[in-house]
This record gives structure tokens, sequence and C-alpha cells, in this order.
């Protein structure tokens, strides 16, 4: 009774926040400058408003002559004072809750998240289940069943004076409405376990007791739950699964987000036994930015969460006065990095991310990669997206499917005086024919890359690429290693260095770790 409640009223809300969309969307530079406005008012009597003027700013002008761009390195003095329980530092009021990183670009990060900014991520939460619904035909279809988020853990420890620190996808879980606690999965006792494997562990022996109606989550993390399920579901039955879409025929919609999906579809496909309608989140424990509104695809710009967005073109990072592009003025096709103010006292703060905006009318983009994450060890500027899309159409052409991989440098040697690209990969299903992979890999980068293609042309700046096939679970173990295992915790797929790479040889027990100058074999 209380779902069938609950979906009628998740229908009811989805066509008045659709109507409310589309007024934001007829002026997204006038929601935005509002934001601002309603930003700087806030904090103007912070110790950081002070220090900016605050008081004194009447426009999106007047903001960005006064307040520089800013990376968590050069916030963090801030930050830290506000985390050992100083108020008003940069918001008013002392931040109660904290939650960690992994801050792929800047080292581990704590950031604040203040009850504004809290209801800014509620609110992206809202968006993504009210889409998921009308995917899953209707509210009430959504609420007939648990629905199941492999997030972080509720727990929290002291962090300061009256400040504590946990996961954001644990604050979000503790803090359900309550017409949504008995449908979320896997409920309070699962998801107050600390550590992430048993946990893991305790969520793949649930689920296999439950008609799930939904799953949420990052692509990568979820496979690792489906082989988890997949062992408890057979031990219990005494006999292998054709899919887990026997466990779960009621399933109709997946929420992902964290890393590209494009090469998990197959393995999702194979483990589920059929595609589900999918809708794309792009939440940062910074700020929730981005859901999938649209059927035609792209992550549509969330304007109307209080916070306000920045875009530096990616050739003005690092530059004393780069230009900052408000939604009003970005181009199409350009690759930008996110900068954002938030209420919870991030000013012109730079999210790491780099994005590709593909349409307006709403404004759509798409994740690109990470400021720091590409390889140009020898001119080529090859980066994330780039190398994702030549996997997608190497695995394919050979019917492989991949659970991670990461992309290294490999440098010249006594033996080879040039240099190339070495992937690690971890297969669920190797390639029918290895060779044909690495050679479509090749050439699938110098058609979507001219650097790179310069470089390789008749080997002449680089060699042809390697792929190193790591045994199963390598990945795993070396994230338990570097304390990395948890949702929010994501592997960088492409790096400048060799220190990632270098740390998995060691994990597979395929070779030891060499110099930074060398080659691991």
């Amino acid at each position: 009774m209380i779902g069938r409640a609950t979906g009628r009223a998740l229908d009811w809300y989805a066509g008045r926040r659709r109507r409310r969309l589309e007024e934001v969307w007829r002026d997204p530079a006038g929601v935005q400058e509002r934001a601002l406005r309603h930003l700087t008012a806030t904090a103007r009597d912070t110790e950081f408003g002070l220090a900016h003027g605050f008081r004194g700013i009447r426009s999106v002008a007047e903001y960005q002559a006064r307040v520089p761009v800013r990376d968590y390195g050069q916030i963090k003095p801030w930050l830290e004072r506000a985390a050992a329980g100083e108020e008003s530092v940069a918001w008013p009021g002392r931040c109660r809750d904290w939650v960690k990183t992994s801050g792929t670009t800047s080292g581990d990060k704590v950031i604040p998240v203040t009850p504004e900014a809290f209801a800014a991520h509620k609110r992206g939460g809202w968006d993504a289940l009210l889409r998921a619904a009308s995917l899953a035909g209707g509210g009430q279809t959504l609420m007939g069943g648990p629905m199941l988020f492999l997030g972080g853990s509720t727990s929290v420890r002291p962090l300061g004076q009256g400040t504590q620190v946990g996961d954001l996808s644990g604050l979000v879980a503790s803090r359900l409405p309550w017409g949504f606690r008995g449908r979320y999965s896997p409920g309070a006792e699962c998801a107050a376990i600390p550590n992430w494997d048993d946990r893991l562990d305790a969520i793949a022996a649930l689920a296999t007791t439950q008609d799930l109606r939904l799953l949420s989550g990052m692509p990568s993390w979820l496979v690792i739950l489906f082989e988890r399920v997949a062992c408890h579901a057979e031990a219990a039955r005494d006999r292998r699964l054709r899919s887990l879409g026997q466990l779960w025929p009621h399933l109709r919609v997946l929420i992902h987000g964290g890393v590209a999906f494009a090469p998990y579809a197959d393995v999702f496909e194979e483990w589920l036994g059929r595609r589900l309608p999918r809708v794309e989140v792009y939440p940062a424990s910074e700020g929730f930015v981005g859901v999938q509104t649209e059927s035609a695809g792209g992550l549509t710009l969330m304007l109307d969460y209080g916070i306000f967005y920045e875009f530096v073109p990616v050739e003005d990072l690092g530059a004393d006065t780069p230009r900052r592009h408000t939604v009003a003025e970005v181009e199409l096709g350009r690759s930008y990095a996110v900068v954002m103010s938030t209420p919870a006292g991030l000013w012109s703060y730079t999210l790491g991310d780099t994005v590709r905006f593909t349409a307006r009318d709403p404004l759509r983009l798409v994740i690109t990669g990470r400021t720091r994450h590409y390889v140009n060890a020898f001119g080529e500027n090859v980066i994330v997206e780039e190398v994702e899309r030549a996997l997608v159409r190497a695995c394919r052409r050979t019917e492989a499917e991949v659970v991670e991989f990461t992309v290294a440098p490999r440098w010249p040697s006594a033996t080879e005086a040039r240099g190339g690209h070495e992937w690690l990969v971890e297969f669920r299903v190797p390639p029918t024919e290895p060779d044909d992979f690495t050679r479509i890999l090749d050439e699938a980068l110098a058609t979507l890359n001219t650097d790179y293609r310069t470089k390789r042309s008749g080997s002449v700046g680089m060699v042809a690429p390697v792929v190193t096939t790591l045994p199963a679970g390598t990945f795993h173990r070396w994230m338990r290693k570097a304390g990395r295992l948890g949702d929010q915790h994501k592997v960088a797929r492409v790096t400048n260095d060799r220190t990632i790479a270098n740390a998995l040889l060691a994990a597979s027990g395929l070779a030891s770790v060499e110099v930074e100058a060398g080659v691991a074999r």
C-alpha cells in the first residue's frame, strides 16, 4: 500500500518537476546569475566573503574579478580550518558533515557538505529517480519491490570539534525519506558495515533473495557485485545461473555514474540477460552536476541546484588569467574544465573534470576525462574519452569483455629507442584474436587523435602499443592494498607515468616493480 501511494506521488511530482525544468532551460543564464547572487549574499559576512568583497558584488563579471579560479590545494587551508570546527570560514556557521573522496587529481580530499549542499545532492537524487520511474513504466512499477543502491557505508567517524566524516552516498542513504526506507536495499544493517569487502559480500548475499526493481552504482563495482551474487545464488541452488535476470525478473532500470558505461555495456547485457534502460548521473562530492533527462542522451547540466558554474577552456588551465565562460558563452564541441561555486563554501573551484557540450535546450554534456588524466609522454596528447572509445571498438570487433583497464607510457630502453603505450587490461572474456585487439586499439586512437597518428606514422615517434593481460582480480587486489576499495574510488584510465601500472604488475604477480625510467615486463 505504501509502495503504491509513493509511486503515485512520484508520477505526480515527475510532471511538475518536468515543467519546472523547462522553465529553467528557457532562461539558463538568468537562473545561474541568480544562483551566484544568492551564494555571495549568503556568505558575505564569512571570512572568505569579507576577504573577497562579497558585499560589493552585483554581477558575474564583478565576482570573477574578485575571486580567482582555485584548485583543491589552493583552498585547502580554508577547508582545514572549517573541518577542525571553526565557524563561518567560507560558509556561514559550522559544517558538521564532511565526506572523503579519493581525489584522482589532487590526492585524498575532504569536502564539506553543509545542509544547503546536502539539499542540492538530494535534488539530484530525486531527479534521477523520477527519470528512472518514467523509464520503468511509472512510479508504482518502480516502487513494487526493493531498489538496490551500491554505495558507501553509513558509518561516520569524528573529524574535528563538532565535525564528522564519512561517505557521501552513505550520508544520503542514512537520511532517506520515510516512504522510501522500506524499498531501499541493502538496508540500514548492511549499509552500516564499514569494511567495503565485507559490505559487498553481505549485499550480494542479500540481493540473491530480493526481487529487485532498480540497480544503482558505478558500473565497475556493479560487475564485481554481479560476480558475488552469482556465486551466492549458485551455491544456494547447486546449479549454474543462465543470467541474473533469473533472480531479478522484474528489474526495470539502471542508474549509473562515475565511469563511462560503454566499455561495460556488453558485460551488463550478458550478466542480466538483456539491456536495461539507463539513467546516467554526474554526482561529485562537491556537487551534483548532471542527470540524463533526455532520451537523446548526454547529461543535462542541472542549473537550479544552487550551484554556479564556470567553464575554462582546457588550453587555459594553469594560466594566470584563464578565460571563464558562463552557460551562456560555452561552445558546443569544445573541451572545458568544470569550475563551480557551491553552497558548501567552494568558490570558483576546479572540479578536476573536463567536459564537452553536445547540445542546447537543455544544455547537455559528456564527460571527457580529468584535468590531469592524460598520457602525453611522447607528444601524443591522448585523453580518457579517446582511450575509452578505442577500447569499445576493439571489444566489439573481437567479442571481448573488459572488467577494468588503464593505459600508461612505456619508456624507451636500451633495446628500444622509442616508447609507446602499455594497456593493462583485466578481461572477463578475452578477445577472440588478441593481435587484432591490439591492432584495433592502435588504429582507433590514430583515427581519433591527430597527434597520436603523427607519432605512430611509420613508428617514427612511437612504437605500437602493448596489451598486458592481467589475471582475474588484479585490480581488486591492488585497490585493496592501496586502501582504495569503495564506491567513491575509481581507476585512472590514463596516466602520464607508470606508478599505477607498476603497482598493478606487482599485484598481478607477473613482474616486480621496476624503476620509473624502465619498462615493466
